[in-house]
């Protein structure tokens, strides 16, 4: 029996069952975060999942899907159907590549994707890097000792975490030499990086280690690693040590965006290329790329013959359908449903406040999956009109539009905001919302500077540098200033006593002041400290900005909506220009974003003390750094079994 009118008509009054934005973002590729209609465009994540079971009977090792749809169609959507079915069977491992970074460092942005999608639980419920590890552990014991059970992930992580410090770091070591013996290893750190996802005190230095970031000294140390492990053969090693365990399926989204770059190529022009190359590289497993038709024919086909039939090995793309009468019935019952139920109630019609005639004449327009959810979440008003009321003809249906131009930037930046990554800690990503946002308030006068340009080329010889970001061209009063930025996140000496020097040399970067972006709670050494924190503040005027979250990420989401205007959020640069300058104060952007008045402003001359540390000296005994020979490989299982 169906609740009360009363109380189904209470909730909706609450709470619109469609108001999320219906705009997939990594969160919910990774979380679920949509009900999913799986008979919906089924074709497409079945040839992806029917391509794994040929790979398993051996009929090939590797091939390449592409999709092609229109934005809204549901492109990310059956990349987070695939991701769930492969997390629910256990069949393989998963990467999901959309946010690139540098995207004129594509291998190193694809470093850091892997590193950040194996950092997400598999079918185990721990880390993807955790069940790989977990295999190689099992692997390297059972070369010693014909008769023995294997560990799962959970258990093993468990005596990892109970093993002091100097039995976990032997132990990895030896786990590390006997799995070298058994494989042809290239890099033995990787192995052993990989090996130390598993000790929960050290797991995050290793995935920043293998996520190609560099790790500081004493961190290196305490791992047995060298500071920092980034390049392509690093990649390939990873990828390798994965199809000994699993298949792996990659896929590439978001590369839609008409922007140019350095090279004078465009985004998926750029991946496009890389996807290439990787197939080449590739073992075991499926690599998918999605994209738009006018991507794929006006982009991606004009690069040569070899990089559009390596991304399209299966055959030829697969297209998404729009929306029909009965997808449209059936997505808004789904959605619905899952309201209801979240609720505790029935409701009188599983479309219900939808009529069936609206359904059936929303259907016929032919819209995308986001079409009808925007139309839902624009039109889900209560019915309670009368018996007469319902007979009459309904209005022509068309995609509402009462919420505003300016209002739908607000839902994007807002959609925008609450997806962010969590890891704020990518200098480049940084960099350029910062360069966005300055680059607003050209012809514009804030904290006595008239800012007059922003550019890259920082150098005297106009090229771009890779550790002073950008700079600032303006004037203060009676003086031309040259605002040398530098965003250093990394926590590791080397990378950032380079970006310190750079901002002290003002003769060699053209600089009037050089600026320091950077989170107070990353600690700066006495040393780097004192060479070259202090000169910069003291003697030359320059100054140390602290990164807040809460400033920076109203930057962040206003850069992403500006980069998915066309593609995703159908808006325009002038919509979005009017949004800062209407809304700016509210939502903290351009001139009253207070991270842009603070790089602005005059330095204030302090030295912050209190981002300084002593950095931490280690002599680490010769035993604990050394592999020994004699019994070692008889040894390891026995560490372990110790522990059970």
């Amino acid at each position: 029996m169906s609740s009360s009118i009363e109380a189904i008509n209470a909730a909706l009054q609450e709470q619109n069952p469609f108001a999320k934005p219906p705009y997939f973002n990594q969160k919910d590729v990774w979380e679920h975060g949509f009900p999913d209609l799986e008979e919906l465009n089924a074709h497409a994540s079945e040839a992806v999942l029917c391509a794994l079971q040929d790979i398993r009977r051996g009929l090939y090792s590797t091939t390449s899907i592409l999709i092609t749809a229109q934005d809204g169609t549901g492109k990310t959507h059956i990349i987070s159907r695939i991701r769930r079915r492969l997390k629910a069977q256990g069949d393989a491992l998963f990467v999901y590549a959309n946010n690139y970074g540098d995207i004129n460092s594509i291998e190193q942005g694809f470093q850091r994707i892997l590193a950040d999608s194996l950092k997400h639980d598999g079918s185990a419920e721990v880390w993807q890097w955790q069940e790989l590890a977990t295999f190689m552990a099992n692997k390297a014991i059972q070369s010693t000792k014909t008769k023995t059970s294997e560990f799962t992930p959970k258990k093993i992580i468990n005596i990892f975490n109970n093993l002091d410090e100097k039995k976990a770091r032997n132990t990895i070591n030896k786990l590390t030499k006997q799995f070298c013996k058994i494989q042809d290893i290239n890099d033995p750190d990787i192995i052993k990086a990989i090996f130390w996802t598993l000790r929960e005190d050290e797991a995050l230095y290793a995935f920043k280690w293998l996520s190609g970031e560099e790790i500081a000294s004493y961190k290196a140390q305490d791992l047995c690693l060298p500071t920092q492990k980034q390049s392509f053969d690093a990649i390939l090693q990873i990828l390798a040590l994965i199809s000994q365990y699993k298949e792996l399926v990659v896929c590439f989204d978001e590369i839609d965006s008409t922007e140019v770059h350095d090279n004078g190529y465009t985004t998926a022009q750029i991946v496009s290329n890389f996807v290439k190359k990787l197939f080449e590289n590739f073992n075991r497993g499926v690599i998918l790329t999605v994209m738009m038709p006018g991507t794929w024919s006006n982009k991606v086909k004009q690069l040569p013959a070899g990089v559009h039939t390596k991304i399209s090995a299966q055959g030829q793309p697969l297209e998404l359908s729009y929306m029909n009468r009965d997808t449209t019935v059936d997505l808004v019952t789904l959605w619905l449903h899952s309201f209801y139920r979240e609720k505790g109630l029935d409701s009188p019609t599983p479309i219900y406040p939808f009529s069936e005639q609206q359904m059936q004449e929303v259907g016929r327009e032919r819209f995308t999956v986001r079409e009808v959810l925007k139309w839902c979440r624009d039109n889900c008003q209560l019915v309670v009109a009368k018996e007469e009321e319902q007979e009459k003809p309904q209005p022509d249906i068309v995609v509402a539009t009462a919420k505003g131009e300016l209002e739908e930037v607000e839902i994007a930046f807002a959609n925008e905001l609450e997806n962010l990554p969590d890891n704020l800690d990518d200098n480049f990503l940084i960099a350029d919302a910062l360069i966005f946002s300055f680059k607003k308030l050209i012809g514009q006068t804030i904290a006595r500077v008239l800012v007059q340009d922003i550019t890259t080329k920082v150098t005297k010889n106009n090229q771009k540098d890779n550790y002073i970001n950008f700079k600032i061209i303006g004037q203060e009063v009676d003086k031309k200033v040259s605002i040398g930025v530098a965003i250093q996140q990394q926590n590791a000496g080397r990378s950032l006593g380079a970006g310190l020097a750079r901002l002290n040399d003002y003769q060699k970067y053209n600089l009037t002041r050089g600026c320091l972006v950077r989170s107070a709670n990353k600690k700066i050494s006495s040393h780097l400290h004192n060479k070259y924190l202090r000169p910069l503040i003291k003697e030359k005027g320059g100054e140390f900005v602290e990164l807040k979250e809460e400033e920076i990420k109203p930057l962040l989401a206003i850069r992403a909506v500006h980069q998915k205007r066309e593609v995703d959020y159908k808006i325009t640069e002038e919509q979005i220009t009017q949004f800062i300058n209407d809304k700016g104060e509210d939502k903290k952007l351009a001139k009253d974003n207070p991270l842009l008045c603070e790089i602005l402003s005059d330095p204030s001359f302090d030295v912050r003390e209190d981002v300084m540390e002593t950095e931490r000296e280690l002599k680490v005994e010769e035993n604990e750094m050394n592999i020994t020979d004699a019994g070692d490989t008889q040894d390891i299982s026995d560490l372990i079994n110790d522990n059970e």
